[in-house]
């Protein structure tokens, strides 16, 4: 024992030296860059390592000493835009753009960006640039026909969301159905457009499609089994099948009017009641008034539970 000892004493000194010169080394300051590509490469160590602040100030150095390289610019958007400073990111992907015109990366993005900014308008005109056939697809990593049905899909979604045009949002998601037919979460909306647009039969068989595709994705269950319980076009109405779909949801409304539908009254009015009661206890506090939507939402059930408590179904028309 003590011979071993002894041999552990004696490799001590070794190894605290060669720890200490690790330690030293690493100590060592890297000299400061000089040229772009040195800045973009540390710029990618500190964004790395989560120092995004200091990895923002190397991309704007880079991007001084090389005002037209593509990937610096495209690289400090994308950082700003997972600070969500999404002007700043907009504005790099402006001078990306100038040293790659019709990217659609770069155009794909910024559409995006001025989307999370409801600059829908702006948003529009970039998705539009990034749909079109004539944009750079050469730095994507997906198709031409893939990366045009996004374009499309996405400002398809600002057209069915934020414009309330439905007609153009089922122009644009049957066109990205045309480009790519199993681009996901398409049919869904154009499912939802078309009943807005009460074509309902269209509505239908893109609900049917698209559980093929989703089928535990509520958001479709619930727009589903509301048609089916709801639509003023009696081929379209299921109640059996509205029922089960609601069930799956457990959406209080959905269950509220697939009972009614299939003429339980009694479970129609119960289920509406708890929905009310819900929001009622989700609403601000008893000094603050109820929001916009939840004083809409509330007027809407309060007409449904007035119709389900003279036993008749609720029609949507």
């Amino acid at each position: 024992m003590p011979r071993i000892m002894i041999l552990l004493t004696a490799l001590l000194p070794t190894v605290l030296l060669v720890t200490c010169a690790a330690q030293a080394e690493a100590q060592v300051e890297t000299p400061e860059p000089t040229t772009a590509r040195e800045y973009y490469l540390r710029g990618m160590k500190r964004e790395k390592a989560a120092q995004f602040q200091e990895a923002i100030a190397d991309y704007k150095k880079a991007g001084e000493l090389a005002p037209d390289d593509f990937d610096v610019h495209f690289t400090l958007s994308s950082l700003y835009a997972n600070v969500k400073d999404y002007p700043a990111a907009i504005d790099a992907l402006a001078k990306s753009l100038k040293a790659r015109p019709k990217d659609y990366s770069a155009l794909f993005n910024a559409g995006l960006y001025h989307e999370y900014l409801h600059n829908f308008d702006q948003a529009i005109a970039f998705y539009t640039q990034a749909s079109s056939e004539d944009a750079n697809f050469a730095h994507t990593g997906d198709s031409i026909e893939e990366a045009r049905a996004h374009a499309f899909h996405y400002r398809g979604r600002i057209y069915q969301w934020h414009k309330k045009d439905n007609a153009k949002a089922v122009a644009d998601f049957t066109e990205a159905l045309r480009l790519d037919p199993d681009i996901r979460m398409v049919r869904y909306r154009r499912a939802v457009a078309y009943h807005d647009l009460r074509e309902y039969k269209k509505a239908h068989a893109d609900f049917a499609a698209a559980r093929q595709l989703d089928p535990d994705y509520s958001n479709l269950l619930n727009a589903w089994a509301w048609q089916l319980a709801t639509c003023p076009d009696s081929q379209y109405r299921d109640g059996p099948l509205a029922l089960q779909l609601a069930k799956k949801t457990n959406d209080l409304n959905m269950l509220a009017a697939a009972y009614a539908e299939l003429g339980e009254f009694g479970n129609a009015v119960a289920f509406q009641k708890q929905a009310l009661q819900r929001l009622e206890d989700a609403s601000p506090s008893d000094n603050q008034p109820l929001t916009k939507w939840q004083q809409e939402q509330k007027e809407q059930m309060q007409a449904r539970l007035a119709t389900y408590e003279s036993k008749r179904p609720y029609r949507d028309e």
